[in-house]
């Protein structure tokens, strides 16, 4: 882990990311080193009823004899359909540690709360939704000996085109105001080391999605990360709960808000 700048030191070094497209090739299926340290999978998750038995189950199949020390973490946030009945039947089925909550906390907070629950040096956070496969965890796995944060980049993204534009938009942005290189910085499936949540997490409130702004605070605390191409897919079932296009405009106008705030808080600390 490289040393962090001062507050007043803008940071200049030059970021790592892997273009192109997910290989075809299966990845290497480890075993995970285990003198790199435990995983801790965790998946918030909100009103996925009908595809979290699913995704719990093919997580599990695919780490839980390869990683030493996996502990796998469900956040439920304020689910209204059936989530919460389906959970409580797979607690008693899956080695799983459940946290449920009666009211919705909204992503931000939900992955927050996620991640304090977690007692493994790495945090493996994944959506719920199953759009990525388990076993593109071994992509970003073999980067943890020299990276602190390492990023699925959709690779190519199987979302309707709005939500493509949006992210596109979104990411730009985000490169353009804080000169970053990462190109999908809202992405669902990422890779980081546990104690840099822990420094990060807390700090995270501008923003609604959460690894956007957890990605830029990374890099300006110097710390190392990655974007690894993995394999996306289209929804199996059900529909998105955030991105309605009724709130489209809305979504827009606070994240945009958002970029700004979270800006001028880093020209006040002196960080260009």
């Amino acid at each position: 882990m490289s040393a962090k700048p001062g507050l007043s030191e803008p940071l200049n070094k030059p970021a790592k990311v892997s273009r192109g497209r997910a290989s075809g090739d299966a990845p290497h299926r480890g075993p995970a080193d285990p003198a790199l340290g435990g995983v801790s999978l965790v998946f918030p998750v909100h009103n996925e009823s009908f595809i979290i038995e699913q995704t719990l189950r093919n997580y599990i199949a695919e780490l839980a004899t390869r990683v030493p020390e996996l502990e796998v973490i469900v956040a439920e946030d304020g689910s209204t359909d059936d989530t919460k009945v389906v959970l409580e039947r797979l607690e008693k089925e899956l080695p799983i540690k459940l946290f449920m909550s009666d009211e919705r906390k909204g992503y931000q907070d939900a992955v927050r709360d996620a991640i304090s629950h977690a007692t493994q040096p790495w945090l493996f956070i994944v959506d719920s939704d199953y759009q990525f496969a388990a076993i593109d965890f071994w992509r970003l796995e073999s980067h943890r000996k020299s990276h602190d944060v390492i990023l699925g980049m959709k690779s190519p993204r199987k979302d309707p085109f709005y939500r493509v534009f949006l992210s596109w938009g979104y990411n730009l942005l985000l490169r353009l105001f804080f000169n970053i290189p990462y190109r999908d910085m809202d992405t669902g499936f990422r890779l980081i080391r546990r104690s840099v949540a822990e420094e990060l997490a807390p700090e995270v409130k501008y923003m609604s999605f959460f690894t956007a702004e957890f990605v830029v605070r990374a890099h300006y605390a110097g710390h190392e990360i990655l974007e690894v191409p993995v394999h996306h897919y289209a929804r199996k079932i059900g529909s998105t709960t955030i991105f309605f296009i009724s709130k489209l405009f809305l979504i827009c106008i606070h994240q945009f808000i958002g970029i700004f705030r979270l800006k001028s808080e880093f020209r006040r600390r002196g960080l260009k």
